[in-house]
């Protein structure tokens, strides 16, 4: 989705939103903010304000799989070629910035932008980083120093990265994120910041479409219609105002994402997309996501009979036990037909709703079933 653009001169480049300078302990500094502007020429025309004081060093990226070496090949024999030819302390600018919007949509919601911080306030080789690269049949005939003096202590304490806010709306060509610094170390971060933006910017667009598309058109209830949409019924006099409520959108995607990381991934940037929950229990515990989830079909097929539930009891409204499945029955076969009309009397799967009764026993106040096991309209609706 995204790319790099080439090298430019180091004259004074787009400023996006928020300026990040990386000092030689790796700790941040907010350099500058430029505010938000509906004006692409108003923020190119923005000036950086005066540094904010500096920060403690960030935490390392959350894979530990993101370090220099998390690279293409070509990034470090074009770092070695600079440093050969003593250009590698020539400053550069960087833009990375996409060429179009994916699903064919109208705009991008940026993403990754605090991996990419993590990634440069961390960036640094290790020992057996160096010790590997020495290896590389690519590098088998670079100087020595290249890797003992210029490598090993490498970092991006000259570095100044612009960009847009995390979870901004972003369109074609606009950068995204600026990298300004010296072209040997610049020329290390391109396909890393990459991989960190593209992705996670990815899923966040598509879950602020999926939100888009499950709230509708209509707009959110004022204060005393809570968690309500504001519809106007066609036809009526005046439009009859209806509201109903907003629905929820929850990730469950981890079984088919692209490995543990891609899983992560999701689960967090579509949060930032408009998701409402995940069922990635590790999400939750690292970036607080909150958690949610139902049952799986194999916990339907476990149950077989109503003799499966028929020990289960409730506390009913004036706090007395109330027979969970006798309750049940009741309102299956006798109220629901009554009051939504239609076939309500063709039988339904006895181990399902057993299965429903003992999970709703086991969670009163959360239940969420599934209802797709067998029927889903002539069982697991009514069930």
């Amino acid at each position: 989705m995204s790319d790099v653009e080439a090298p430019k001169t180091p004259d004074t480049p787009m400023k996006p939103s928020v300026a990040i300078a990386i000092a030689a302990d790796g700790a941040t500094a907010a350099v500058g903010s430029v505010p938000s502007s509906p004006s692409l020429t108003s923020a190119r025309r923005a000036s950086l304000e005066s540094p904010s004081p500096i920060i403690s060093k960030l935490d390392p990226p959350t894979n530990s799989l993101v370090t220099p070496l998390l690279n293409d090949l070509y990034q470090i024999t074009m770092s070695y070629a600079f440093w050969k030819t003593n250009r590698h302390l020539d400053r550069a600018v960087f833009e990375l910035f996409f060429r179009k919007n994916p699903f064919g949509g109208e705009y991008t919601i940026f993403c990754g932008l605090d991996e990419v911080l993590r990634h440069l306030s961390n960036f640094k080789f290790s020992a057996d980083d160096l010790e590997y690269l020495r290896t590389c049949p690519a590098l088998a005939h670079c100087d020595a120093e290249f890797f003992d003096d210029y490598l090993a202590n490498l970092d991006c304490s000259d570095v100044k990265v612009y960009a847009m806010r995390e979870g901004s709306m972003a369109f074609p060509r606009v950068p995204l994120i600026v990298v300004r610094g010296p072209m040997g170390v610049a020329q290390l971060l391109e396909t890393t910041l990459l991989t960190l933006v593209n992705y996670p910017s990815l899923v966040a667009t598509n879950a602020a479409r999926m939100v888009v598309a499950a709230r509708g058109t209509g707009r959110h209830s004022p204060e005393g219609e809570e968690g309500g949409i504001v519809v106007h019924s066609p036809g009526s006099p005046g439009g009859t105002r209806l509201v109903r409520k907003v629905p929820k959108c929850v990730e469950f995607g981890l079984r088919r994402a692209q490995g543990p990381d891609g899983g992560f991934s999701a689960s967090k940037y579509a949060y930032v997309g408009g998701f409402d929950g995940t069922s990635n229990v590790q999400a939750g515990k690292v970036v607080g996501v909150p958690i949610v989830g139902t049952h799986a079909h194999s916990f339907v097929q476990s149950h077989s009979s109503l003799d499966d539930a028929r020990h289960l009891t409730l506390k009913d409204e004036d706090g007395n036990d109330a027979n969970l499945l006798e309750r049940a029955l009741e309102y299956r076969d006798r109220i629901l037909p009554r009051t939504m009309g239609g076939d309500w009397t063709s039988p339904t799967n006895d181990g399902e709703l057993a299965a429903f009764l003992t999970y709703a026993a086991a969670f009163p106040d959360s239940f969420l079933c599934l209802i797709d096991t067998y029927d889903t309209l002539r069982s697991g609706l009514r069930n």
